[in-house]
This record gives C-alpha cells, structure tokens and sequence, in this order.
C-alpha cells in the first residue's frame, strides 16, 4: 500500500473516531444530564445512531458512481454528432468512461460508514 493511501486512510478514521466521540458525548450530555426521563440510554442511543449512519453511509455510496443524467445528456449528443458526420452512431464510449467514475459524497459516505462502525463496537464494549 502506498503512503498516500495509508494517509488518506488514517485522515478518514481520524474524523470518524472524533464524530462518533462527538455524537457519544452529546448522547451523554442530553440523555442522562439534560433530559432526566430518557426512555433511552446513551449507549442504546448510540447504537441506533450507528445503525442510521450505516444506512446513510451505503446509500451515499450506492448514489455516488455510475451512469447518471449527465452521462445519457452526453451520450446522446455524441450519437447526434456522429449521425451528422456519418461515424457509427454508438454512444459506447461515452459510457464506457464515464460507467464508474465516481462523483460526489464518496467520503463522506465513507466516514458515516466508519463512524457506525466505531459507534457499534461503543455499544458492544
């Protein structure tokens, strides 16, 4: 693995250990000090956190790749093009480069991903 990687890598787990010591403390804050009646404690709160940025993670990850509306605009253009100046009319190229170039929240998908990971293993500590 390369330095760069590694880096990036620990930069990612810096942030997802530090919002899942943020969302604790704040369920410590709110659930046992503010809000005397709690009907739920910190860690079980904790854990439902960590299921809904689980959920929030993957689904930032599915939406951030692939073919888009952009993609079939562009890919629609060329077969234009390529009707007018007699080429084969195949949109393949465009979508061959662009089906997995990923765009968007990629990172922050991958820190919720993280921090619910950390905030399950809270949970079962």
């Amino acid at each position: 693995m390369s330095r760069l990687f590694l880096e990036k890598l620990t930069v990612l787990l810096l942030i997802s250990l530090f919002i899942s010591v943020l969302t604790y403390a704040a369920n410590l804050w709110l659930l046992a000090g503010y809000l005397a009646k709690a009907y739920l404690s910190p860690k079980d709160a904790l854990f439902i956190e960590g299921l809904v940025f689980a959920l929030v993670g993957v689904l930032l990850l599915i939406g951030s790749g692939g073919i888009n509306l952009w993609t079939v605009k562009g890919a629609i253009l060329q077969s234009a093009a390529d009707a007018i100046t007699g080429e084969s009319g195949e949109p393949s190229k465009v979508f061959r480069r662009d089906a997995w170039r990923p765009s968007g929240f990629v990172r922050y998908g991958l820190v919720l991903l993280f921090s619910a990971v950390i905030m399950i293993l809270i949970y079962f500590l």
